[in-house]
């Protein structure tokens, strides 16, 4: 699987979210596999970030919508404090 699909698969699992706990599990759980697939954690951040971004705020319900934007908060503190990478 390339970054890029391994980012889309996430992608879609954060449509189903329902509430930031499970954006979290989400993404700790994405960041714990990267180990397997060897990819490279700010590469794999990036990525993700950069679909996110590239959402469009009007095809998301306003659920869809609150858990990318928290997504996108989640993942910066995972670039600026690296010791949670080990969560």
């Amino acid at each position: 699987m390339t970054l890029e699909n391994y980012a889309s698969a996430v992608l879609k699992q954060l449509a189903e979210a329902q509430d930031y706990p499970q954006v979290e599990r989400i993404i700790t759980d994405s960041v714990s596999q990267l180990t397997n697939e060897k990819y490279p954690f700010s590469e794999y951040v990036n990525e993700l970030e950069k679909k996110i971004e590239n959402l469009s705020p009007l095809i998301l319900n306003s659920t869809q919508f609150s858990c990318y934007r928290y997504a996108l908060v989640y993942l910066h503190n995972y670039i600026v404090f690296p010791e949670r990478e080990s969560v």
